[in-house]
């Protein structure tokens, strides 16, 4: 017969059940405007907006993101190339010597980041807050 558990107020879940209430419950408390703020550096990261003819080879269209940082940059150079992923799927690395560039490239860089670092976040503290409350024969690892 398989182990039923109680947790806050509910009673009569299975193992799989409480995992998920679990990790319910922690991602909506780990849920705040610095995910909300990693979620928009993403998505300014989209090539949705429309350019000029480019070369061969260069990712079509540009990005909001890649945009405002050149405008903000005033074409300002760095004194050496930097890689900078563009693309999403396959992301591809250039190098570049503009700061704009640069900045506008790293902006969902840093957005991808800090939501993988959320998600492992919630997903130890999910794993800590389940073992505590299972039978030794359900925890997981």
């Amino acid at each position: 017969m398989s182990n039923t558990y109680c947790y806050d107020y509910d009673c009569g879940l299975t193992a799989e059940q409480l995992w998920w209430l679990i990790a319910t419950e922690t991602l909506m408390e780990e849920f705040g405007l610095d995910d909300i703020l990693a979620a928009t550096a993403i998505v300014s990261g989209a090539n949705i907006v429309p350019t000029r003819a480019k070369p061969s080879g260069a990712v079509p269209r540009t990005s909001l993101a890649s945009l405002l940082a050149r405008r903000l940059s005033r074409k300002r150079n760095l004194p050496f190339r930097v890689p900078t992923l563009t693309g999403f799927f396959p992301p591809n690395i250039r190098m570049t010597s503009k700061a704009g560039a640069v900045f506008g490239r790293a902006i969902p860089v840093v957005g991808w980041a800090y939501t993988a670092y959320e998600l492992t976040s919630v997903a130890i503290k999910t794993l800590k807050k389940y073992n505590a409350v299972v039978k030794p024969e359900d925890q997981a690892f």
